[in-house]
């Protein structure tokens, strides 16, 4: 259906946590743009051992009147994907504005760049990369003897 007025997307962002206060201000804890991961001990793998990341995404609509849907892709390193569940919202007015704090868990299986793409419909609104680092620390092994 075709909408009279698309809305912006206002804030896109990664970070561990959001609260919402009872007026409906909010506030972004730890904002991330990248996440390292470190492993040490004597027989460190060469690989990251795959493991899940939590994180928490806001998505902020406004400036849009009617119907909508919005989404969040994640392309992953390895060409792979995930795609949220499909996240409706209504706006009634310009200069309204609706949020959507969105937890999310990642699976992680290799360093390099995920990209989150924030979609309305099918239409991706902006993206916001999280680029995983993998960090080796190598201890040797004790003497025997």
């Amino acid at each position: 259906m075709e909408q009279p007025l698309a809305p912006s997307l206002r804030i896109a962002v990664l970070c561990e946590r959001v609260l919402e206060e009872k007026d409906g201000t909010l506030s972004l804890i730890r904002v991330i743009d990248r996440l390292v991961i470190t492993a040490e001990g004597t027989d460190v793998p060469e690989e990251i051992p795959p493991g899940q990341f939590p994180l928490t995404v806001l998505m902020s609509w406004f400036n849009g009147l009617g119907n909508y849907e919005a989404k969040i892709r994640v392309d992953f390193p390895d060409a792979n994907f995930f795609e949220s569940p499909t996240l409706p919202f209504y706006l009634d007015s310009l200069d309204k504005v609706h949020n959507q704090i969105v937890r999310l868990v990642i699976p992680v299986k290799r360093q390099g760049v995920y990209w989150f793409n924030f979609l309305l419909g099918d239409e991706i609104k902006s993206r916001v990369p999280l680029r995983v680092i993998y960090q080796r620390k190598q201890l040797p092994h004790p003497q025997t003897g």
